[in-house]
């Protein structure tokens, strides 16, 4: 059975690199295809292009120069020393602080609200266990089969300390947001409390967990589920 659009639009926010034959068939089957494609192509490129920033050969000899100076003046300072430290923040692959810092978060709570707000109207549908593995896989990490077997939505997304995974998950109580977050610590079983939504974060064998749903029920009954369920692959046990 082919691939509908909605589906491909899913899959194409969720892994827009797939190599699977069906996505592959589906990216050139009509126009309309093929036009997302090329945007989200489009996307990648250009993000890749801004995360692509070389060191000056000279940066650690710059920064202990300027550690060493005298602090200026406040409306004396210039702009090098921060863009020095943003050069010296995305060469050693931290491009998750950058975020984290022009999203100006100060705690796990804050980062959830920003980022449901951001992406928690996100319309759950089907995704095959392959592409939920698929992605886990990009962490070192797996998703045990009855978890993948209930996602609706997933894809990547900024946490406070990098790349985690935002899924939507198809339960009997309706739809309930998962974060996860690699590598954030959380304080386990906690309960926060935004825009008529309970949140209780989890701590896990790597990173943390916040399932973000419409009652206590709903996300308290997750609890050992989802702590079960995000656990490393083979080998990074």
């Amino acid at each position: 059975m082919s691939m509908n659009f909605s589906e491909f639009k899913l899959l194409l926010g969720a892994d827009p690199r797939s190599r699977g034959a069906e996505f592959q068939r589906a990216r050139h089957s009509s126009p309309e295809f093929e036009a997302a494609a090329c945007e989200a192509d489009r996307f990648e490129a250009g993000l890749e292009r801004a995360t692509r920033i070389p060191a000056p050969d000279d940066l650690l000899e710059h920064i202990l120069t300027i550690s060493q100076q005298p602090q200026a003046p406040a409306r004396r300072r210039r702009w090098q020393p921060l863009a020095l430290a943003a050069s010296l923040l995305l060469t050693a692959g931290a491009a998750g602080w950058m975020w984290n810092l022009n999203r100006g978060w100060t705690s796990v709570e804050e980062y959830v609200v920003d980022h449901y707000r951001h992406d928690g109207d996100l319309v759950s549908g089907e995704i095959s266990i392959d592409q939920v593995q698929s992605l886990f896989a990009g962490l070192d990490m797996q998703a045990a089969p009855a978890l993948a077997s209930i996602v609706g939505v997933i894809k990547y997304c900024p946490t406070p300390d990098g790349k985690g995974i935002h899924m939507i998950l198809n339960t009997g109580n309706g739809p309930v947001t998962v974060i996860y977050m690699p590598g954030t610590r959380v304080v386990d079983r906690e309960m926060l409390a935004f825009d008529h939504l309970e949140v209780m974060l989890v701590e896990l064998q790597t990173g943390s967990a916040a399932i973000i749903g419409p009652d206590k029920q709903s996300v308290s009954g997750l609890y050992s589920f989802v702590q079960e369920s995000i656990i490393p692959s083979p080998g990074n046990s």
